[in-house]
């Protein structure tokens, strides 16, 4: 049998050169790298310690919202803890003013009020305390019920005046200006010096509310004409106000004059010529005044 040599063979000292001086390169060397990625596929390929980091930056970034939220929640409910303490503690009521009174005293308005020294100064609602004095206190116009930090109440209040009284059955109703019903009297008893009214049917007439008529024209006119009066100077001078029909107003003028305005059209005319022409006469004359037409007026003197 022949054998062919294809090449000369080699020495042990050339195996020994050619071989790796690290067997692990050897067995590195054989096998495809992990890392590398698809040349045609497009997709890429993440080794595990790539994965590893990103789990850990995920879990880092979980603990810092979890610690964000602790905090937020610690502060909400310090915050709650302080306004809870100063709600209870700190904001009590140590004093309270009242100013504008005259015909009520302070005892009288502060027992009708919800709140007293020592109480919490946000316990009260202040319009609710308000229509409360005006409600049992019908002498009382305006009422402001002011909070003043960090531990005081303002009480202002201006008060109506007895401007009218009117006469139902035996009975004498006081009322003010804007119609408010503030005391009732007997037929008997001894009033004060005030303005009579007479006017048509009522609808309501009760001490603490407003005084209506079944025709609610008849409010209007009267409060135009109390109005039109004590802006000329004439309301403390006029005995009485007859209103009891809408369409023949009469006055009484000291006790002098008789004076006609019929309706209530062009009522603001009407008594300010009223007043001019009350200024010709002295105290000693009397008569009548017609009014009806507010450009022109009749006088009629009595001898």
């Amino acid at each position: 049998m022949r054998m062919r040599r294809s090449g000369p063979a080699e020495t042990p000292e050339e195996n020994a050169e050619n071989r790796p001086d690290n067997p692990q390169e050897e067995s590195k060397s054989g096998s495809a790298p992990e890392s590398a990625p698809e040349s045609g596929g497009g997709k890429k390929r993440y080794t595990k310690s790539s994965i590893m980091l990103d789990e850990m930056q995920s879990r880092l970034e979980a603990k810092q919202r979890r610690r964000l939220v602790f905090y937020i929640l610690l502060f909400s409910v310090i915050f709650l803890a302080f306004l809870a303490v100063s709600f209870f503690v700190f904001f009590r009521v140590r004093e309270i003013d009242v100013t504008g009174n005259n015909m009520y005293t302070d005892e009288q308005i502060l027992e009708f009020v919800s709140f007293h020294i020592g109480d919490n100064l946000f316990s009260f609602d202040a319009s609710k305390a308000e229509a409360n004095l005006r409600k049992n206190l019908p002498y009382l116009g305006s009422v402001s019920i002011t909070r003043k930090l960090p531990s005081a109440v303002s009480i202002e209040v201006s008060e109506r005046t007895e401007d009218l009284a009117y006469h139902l059955g035996d009975e004498i109703y006081l009322v003010s200006g804007d119609l408010q019903v503030l005391g009732r009297y007997g037929a008997n008893e001894v009033i004060p010096d005030v303005t009579v009214l007479y006017a048509g049917a009522v609808g309501k007439c009760i001490v603490g509310e407003t005084l209506t008529f079944l025709d609610r024209r008849t409010e209007d006119n009267l409060k135009e004409l109390y109005a039109c009066l004590a802006a000329n100077g004439l309301l403390k001078k006029v005995r009485s106000i007859d209103i009891t029909s809408r369409f023949d107003i009469t006055l009484n003028y000291e006790d002098r004059f008789t004076v006609y305005l019929a309706s209530a059209d062009n009522m603001d005319i009407k008594i300010k010529f009223l007043s001019a022409i009350l200024e010709r006469f002295g105290t000693g004359e009397s008569g009548y005044i017609n009014l009806a037409d507010h450009r022109e007026a009749a006088v009629r003197l009595n001898d």
